[in-house]
């Protein structure tokens, strides 16, 4: 069963949320539908090292001759970039286990990050060989998956946290996971350097909605439903007919624009469903 808290469906908007984020981003050519399969929901986020300094966006995305690709969802350079490689199941967590984790399936529940990093040793202290510029991008990767999840930073877990046991993995070396967790609650909690208050998202009832221009079905029109009858002072012409087109985009835009907290980005994710008070319908086969 899902844990609280999942997300499901690939993470196709992973380029939207970390460029959001401030992150100098690149997207590798088909990573939309690169992957082995769909998540059964996401989770959480795991952390690596490549092992070398040099590996490449590509190496990740393309695999090795034992383990075809890709081998996790993003890839972060030494300078900071972050090279978006999948939105499908990635091979980066083999067997293991985590509390919140349900044994050997860490690739289906969890978006895994590579850092092109050799991890200097297991016993290395915090953030040696780490540059401040690869440092910085992946506690604003690992916060901008939290937050879209709508979970908290207690969410990130290191390698070797999961298989360290099972598979006698040190991976990320020279990361001590549970201050790097305390640096990323830290960023959830604040957007530009200062402190901006967020909206609660109540785990498990909103995580799982994303509605967006040429969205259709049940939850369109529930979502047009409740900016008519509720905000009818900007949305009460508003068409309910299951398909989220600019008109939905605009009164969408307003209502983020007239809430605190709110991004003004014109898409229904887990703080504006929060908001809005919007929970996932069942979908209709029949809906376009």
């Amino acid at each position: 069963m899902p844990q609280p808290g999942g997300w499901r469906g690939d993470p196709v908007w992973l380029a939207e949320v970390l460029r959001a984020e401030g992150l100098d981003v690149v997207e590798f050519p088909g990573w939309r539908n690169r992957g082995h399969g769909d998540f059964k929901d996401i989770r959480g986020v795991m952390v690596h090292h490549t092992g070398s300094d040099t590996a490449s966006a590509e190496s990740i995305a393309r695999g090795r001759p034992d383990l075809a690709g890709p081998l996790s969802q993003l890839h972060i350079a030494r300078d900071g970039t972050v090279t978006v490689v999948a939105a499908g199941v990635a091979w980066h967590a083999g067997v293991g286990m985590y509390p919140w984790l349900p044994a050997n399936m860490g690739n289906w529940h969890t978006i895994g990050i590579e850092c092109a990093n050799s991890g200097t040793s297991p016993t290395a202290p915090h953030r040696r060989n780490w540059p401040d510029a690869q440092y910085a991008a992946l506690i604003g990767c690992c916060a901008a998956i939290c937050r879209r999840l709508g979970v908290p930073a207690t969410r990130t877990i290191g390698h070797k946290e999961y298989a360290g046991r099972a598979q006698g993995k040190w991976d990320p070396g020279g990361i001590d996971m549970d201050r790097l967790r305390r640096d990323v609650a830290a960023r959830i909690g604040s957007v530009g350097g200062g402190p901006r208050p967020r909206p609660t998202v109540p785990v498990g009832e909103y995580a799982e909605v994303l509605l967006y221009r040429g969205s259709r079905g049940p939850q369109v029109a529930e979502l047009q439903r409740r900016l008519k009858h509720a905000y009818a002072a900007y949305a009460g012409d508003l068409r309910i007919d299951g398909v989220y087109g600019p008109d939905t985009e605009a009164a969408v835009r307003e209502f983020q624009r007239r809430t605190a907290g709110l991004k003004v980005d014109g898409v229904v994710g887990p703080a504006t469903a929060a908001a809005l008070r919007l929970r996932l319908v069942d979908p209709d086969p029949d809906a376009g």
